[in-house]
């Protein structure tokens, strides 16, 4: 399947659609490709499923996702500095309760 039809965007062909494929800084390929249609559709894909789901954005969509990106907006807080949690499973709480 080539051609993906967004019900308000429009038809997106993925075989005619150049894609470029994400890096990760130290230069070795990350997971999505970005594909660029001729009819200015921009769309998101996982590199190892080409023919799996894809997302399909307008050229306005397309410009205020990559300005948020880079504005830090989908930034996530890492867990490397958090203290270790122990995890409990609900038996061990109750025989710690029952003592």
């Amino acid at each position: 399947m080539t051609k993906r039809e967004h019900p308000l965007k429009g038809e997106f062909d993925t075989a005619a659609a150049r894609w470029e494929r994400t890096m990760r800084e130290d230069g070795t390929p990350a997971a999505l490709e970005i594909g660029y249609a001729d009819n200015g559709l921009v769309a998101l894909r996982m590199a190892e499923e080409p023919e799996g789901d894809i997302l399909i954005y307008t050229p306005s969509e397309w410009e205020a996702f990559t300005a948020a990106a880079r504005d830090g907006e989908f930034d996530i807080e890492t867990w490397e500095d958090e203290p270790i949690v122990e995890v409990i499973d609900d038996d061990e709480s109750e025989r710690s309760a029952n003592k």
